[in-house]
């Protein structure tokens, strides 16, 4: 749902351009107007959509004049974009040109509506409809002229003027190649297709396509009469005139690929007293189709008719409504259409001739549970979604189409004269069905009202109360241009938002749920509907009053101008600025999801618009004035410009002057009252928000230290003092407590590392086994084993060579044993090794004095110094053997373990 970021901008204030823009030219533009305001008025039979777009050009009709103007122009204007020039008066520049139609001064303008590709606008007034050709947005920005005579064709002079038959509505279809393809559905439930041709005038005279819908409703075979009573033709009474009195219409689609393929080609209408009808297919003579209707169609269609061929359950009717569907898509199929080129190439077909052009009028439709009291003014169709497993193949890939999620039922929208808004789903949904061209067939159709389609009622959404509602509201609806589950509604009291998002998923999930999974589906359908109801905002300001003559809003999405949504109640333009809302794509994600970014400004307060009576000239002058030139021409016997005197003259006037300025002043005194309330509301509301600002700032430098509070008032709550020393003392504990926790973690991450291995395999808890007993075996058991040696069972030593042996062979030896015997001759070798060096060290001393000095001593001498060096490093070699051992057995003990 988009986010109201204004309510009436600034630049659609008073003086403003676009203020302007709505407001009448003159007061003989005015007193036409009201004269054609109460002809209107007393014979309304249809909405008022005096505004359209094309784009950003608006087009506004008051009274019998149509106007133009590029909203962006005006939005500029408004926000001092645009200045007066050198030389000219310091007055905002006109922005807007009068487009003169051939519409009389007596006749007011109801609807108006724009061709889908912009050539053409359609003018309605009671009971005339004209369409005029449209200059290109370039020549209506010429700044030198302020004044276009459009040429303009009347459509129907005879069906349309002579009859006399109040007009409803004015559709172009969306299906139309070239766009000028205009329906158009009178009161009588008349409903016209006219194929217009700027060059035939003939077009506008016959339409191509005319039926009865009252005949129709009646009809059981294609040869019967359809078509409108020609002009002078009396038409007798029947039942059906009040039941089947047209008050709203519209289209199911709109043509897109994601939209199911009978949509678009399905017209709507509904009746005032609650009835809702469909005519499915109601096509012009050429028409266009997306590249998704046919594969999609031809699919569920033939599909759909196997079934019935194969089923015994199917009924007459179903089989020959089956055959109708493969009939006429095999004609449709075998033609070779137009493609025209684009930015998507769409194909342009013929209307197939084999069935009638007329389809078979299927209605009314059954409403469960029944509609409360009250006339239906308007009606809105969301197409459902087209099946992607009717499109192509499996092994086809139709990724590349742009089909959005949603929902795979229709869904149709009927707006209440008592503010109410019913939300149905079309379950069952619309398909092409003709009438047969034979009266064998009769029969079913006769009873195939037993067999009636039906309306489920999902919603009420209820918009305004009683006491609000006009006289002659008229509630009208608007299509949302940003999402197609969106929907304006304009009511009496304002414009309203409907965005049914919040349960289309999940209603679609339980749809496309497989049968095995209905199992709760009443509790869930029940959650909901509690929990997911439609989703309603206010775009404008609260009103006390209904609005009068408010207009059908259009809704604008453009770089330009943004996104906006405007309608006018009377003179006054009423218009909300919306944030174009960005959707998450992950489907768990809400939808209000946005990506970061800068917070949007706080919503304004509404301003004022001055009452209509303040720019009023009094009509006093104008009487005045009147008076004295009856008195100069002698009609009357009176002077108005004579000696006051008493008389019945003087007192006439007194008393109609009297009359005439306290009229006004009353009219003044209410709007000067209003503005009054206003006022003291705003002094109110601005003294509260100081209050609460200053208590704000109290609480705000209680907390942060500050002990000095010059606002605080006499009488007043003691607020809290030393409160800097208490943050600070919170800070300091909050940050031991961190770094306690954080030395925690860090103990239990050591903790959780060593604890973090891998467990042994049989060879490695086999080799630790070994170590242990071999290391029970060498240690004695008073030895700490981290500081112990162990046995290591190595390929290439004594030891394992030992061992081994001592092992397969039973030998005395072992490892102990062993170890024993080396420690042992260790022990003796050092003896005998200390023995020795002080034996030499005796001797050396007696044998310095006398030192032999033959050869034969010194020879002996150094052989002996050579034995003892040699045992000497045996002795080491021993040590550094024992001592690696040692120290490898106690590493591979403390990896074992």
């Amino acid at each position: 749902m988009p986010k109201v970021i204004q309510r009436a901008p600034k630049w659609l204030d008073y003086g403003q351009p676009a203020h302007d823009f709505f407001q009448p030219a003159n007061k003989s533009s005015i007193n036409g107007k009201a004269r054609a305001a109460s002809e209107f008025e007393s014979a309304k039979e249809g909405p008022s959509k005096q505004i359209a777009h094309r784009g950003t050009e608006v087009f506004y009709a008051t009274g019998n004049e149509l106007r133009w103007a590029d909203l962006a122009l005006l939005k500029e204007a408004g926000e001092g974009g645009i200045r007066p020039g050198r030389g000219q008066p310091q007055t905002s520049p006109q922005l807007y040109k009068t487009l003169q139609t051939s519409i009389p001064s007596n006749q007011s303008i109801q609807q108006i509506s724009v061709s889908p590709t912009g050539e053409y606008i359609a003018i309605l007034t009671k009971h005339i409809c004209r369409v005029c050709i449209l200059p290109p947005p370039e020549h209506l920005n010429f700044p030198e002229q302020q004044t276009f005579k459009l040429k303009s064709f009347t459509v129907g002079p005879t069906a349309h003027v002579l009859e006399r038959s109040p007009l409803v509505s004015a559709l172009w279809h969306p299906l139309s190649p070239a766009g000028n393809a205009l329906v158009t559905i009178t009161v009588d439930a008349v409903v016209r297709l006219w194929e217009l041709e700027i060059d035939n005038r003939a077009s506008f005279n016959e339409p191509s396509l005319a039926v009865d819908l009252q005949k129709l409703a009646r009809a059981t075979c294609s040869r019967d009469d359809l078509a409108a009573n020609k002009y002078g033709i009396k038409k007798g009474y029947s039942l059906d005139e009040e039941q089947m009195r047209v008050s709203a219409s519209c289209f199911g689609g709109t043509g897109q690929e994601d939209e199911d393929g009978w949509s678009s080609m399905t017209l709507w209408v509904a009746m005032g007293p609650g009835d809702v009808y469909a005519l499915c297919p109601f096509l012009p003579s050429q028409f266009w189709l997306s590249p998704t209707v046919l594969p999609s169609l031809t699919t569920s269609v033939v599909a759909r008719a196997r079934v019935h061929e194969n089923s015994q359950q199917s009924t007459e009717l179903e089989k020959l409504i089956a055959t109708h569907q493969r009939r006429w898509l095999a004609e449709l199929d075998d033609q070779d259409p137009l493609l025209l080129p684009g930015l998507r190439n769409v194909a342009v077909y013929s209307r197939p001739e084999k069935l009638a052009s007329i389809p078979r009028l299927q209605g009314p439709f059954e409403i469960s549970p029944e509609l409360d009291s009250g006339d239906i003014t308007d009606i809105h169709v969301i197409a459902s979604k087209v099946g992607q497993e009717d499109l192509f193949d499996d092994d086809e890939d139709f990724d590349d189409l742009a089909i959005d999620e949603g929902l795979s039922v229709g869904v149709v929208c009927l707006s209440m004269n008592t503010g109410k808004v019913h939300v149905c789903l079309n379950l069952e949904g619309v398909e092409g069905e003709w009438l047969p061209g034979s009266s064998r067939n009769r029969a079913l159709y006769q009873q195939s009202d037993q067999n009636a389609k039906a309306l489920l009622l999902y919603e009420t959404v209820d918009l305004a109360p009683d006491d609000q509602q006009g006289e002659e509201a008229w509630p009208t609806f608007t299509p949302s241009p940003a999402d197609r589950y969106e929907v304006f509604s304009t009511q009496p009291t304002g414009i309203y938002n409907l965005s049914l998002r919040p349960w289309i998923r999940p209603l679609e999930d339980e749809l496309s749920a497989p049968l095995a999974a209905t199992e709760g589906i009443d509790f869930r359908m029940n959650v909901i509907l509690e929990s997911s109801p439609t989703t309603v905002s206010r775009l404008t300001a609260e009103v006390d009053e209904p609005l009068d003559d408010i207009n059908a809003a259009i809704s604008i999405l453009d770089n330009n101008v943004g996104y906006i949504t405007l309608a006018s109640s009377g003179k006054t333009p009423i218009a909300a600025i919306l944030d174009v809302p960005v959707y998450a794509a992950h489907p768990y994600l809400p939808d209000s999801y946005e990506p970061q970014a800068a917070l949007t400004a706080a919503e304004g307060r509404t301003p004022y618009q001055p009452a209509d009576v303040f720019f009023h000239a009094s009509k006093l002058p104008g009487l005045l004035e009147c008076w004295r030139s009856e008195s100069a021409n002698g009609v009357v016997a009176g002077d108005i410009k004579g000696l006051v005197n008493f008389s019945p003259y003087t007192l006439q006037k007194v008393t109609e002057a009297h009359r005439v300025v306290s009229s006004e002043t009353h009219s003044v005194g209410l709007a000067v009252a209003d503005l009054f309330r206003r006022c003291e509301r705003m002094m109110n509301e601005m003294k509260a928000q100081i209050e609460r600002v200053r208590e704000l700032s109290n609480r705000v430098n209680s907390v942060t230290g500050e002990d000095e509070f010059p606002e605080q008032k006499a009488g007043e709550r003691e607020l809290v003092r030393g409160g800097k020393l208490k943050m600070e003392n919170r800070v300091r504990q909050r940050q031991e407590k961190t770094q306690e926790i954080h030395d925690r973690v860090e103990k239990l991450r050591k903790k959780m590392r060593g604890l973090g291995r891998k467990e042994l395999s049989a060879k490695e808890r086999a080799f630790a086994e070994e170590v242990e007993r071999i290391s029970k075996t060498v240690m004695p058991l008073s030895t700490n084993l981290r500081s112990s040696t162990a046995n290591v069972r190595l390929e290439n030593s004594v030891l394992t060579c030992s061992s081994v042996e001592s092992d397969e062979g039973g030998e005395e030896s072992t490892v102990a044993s062993r170890v024993d015997a080396v420690r042992e001759v260790y022990a003796q070798l050092k003896e005998q090794a200390e023995a020795v060096q002080k034996e030499l060290e005796a001797k050396g001393g007696a044998e310095e004095c006398s030192r032999p000095s033959s050869a034969h001593g010194t020879r002996g001498w150094d052989y002996k110094q050579r034995k003892m060096e040699e045992v000497w490093r045996l002795l080491e070699r021993e040590t550094a053997l024992i001592e690696a051992t040692t120290m490898r057995l106690e590493n591979l003990q403390a990896g074992a373990a």
